[in-house]
């Protein structure tokens, strides 16, 4: 959340032409943004969240994630990993797209260059904003989240009774 909090204060700030952010020192980095570039970064970033969240669903709903992976974290990790893994593969990083967009250079004058560390930055990014197109997708009850709490519950069972009904079968 502060994140996101982060994030939206900057873009406050953008939204201010010619506005200036003070740093250490007295140091201030004057905001020249291009507000069709950054509303392409940020329609990027949703439309990017609702596929990953889209096309993650049926594996983390598949019965065996859920007997074996269920509540173990497996879940961020294979989102953050896929994302990351995509990111690479096509050289994307929304991090160094939003700054080029707000008109920020590197020392030499140039824009922002793609790195490593932008790219698992978006894959975090990602990785968290599926997490909140989830959180949308269950408030406009476009995911039932009853029905999958009740496969996880059935699956749970079905463990129980199978390490029940083994342990008695070989017991005797």
């Amino acid at each position: 959340m502060r994140g996101y909090l982060s994030i939206a204060a900057a873009l406050a700030l953008a939204a201010v032409p010619g506005a200036a952010l003070a740093q250490d020192g007295g140091t201030s980095i004057t905001i020249n943004a291009d507000f069709a570039a950054v509303g392409e970064v940020l329609i990027i970033f949703l439309v990017l969240s609702v596929v990953f969240e889209v096309a993650l669903t049926p594996i983390f709903n598949w019965r065996i994630f859920i007997r074996y992976l269920e509540g173990k974290g497996a879940k961020t990790i294979i989102t953050v990993a896929l994302a990351f893994i995509v990111f690479w593969s096509y050289e994307l990083d929304i991090v160094k797209d939003l700054l080029n967009a707000l008109g920020q250079k590197d020392e030499s004058g140039q824009q922002i260059a793609r790195t490593t560390g932008g790219q698992v930055l978006t894959a975090l990014l990602i990785a968290g904003g599926s997490n909140g197109v989830y959180s949308i997708f269950k408030r406009l009850n476009i995911r039932d989240v009853e029905e999958r709490n009740a496969r996880v519950r059935d699956e749970a069972q079905r463990r129980t009774q199978a390490s029940h009904s083994g342990a008695g079968a070989g017991g005797g």
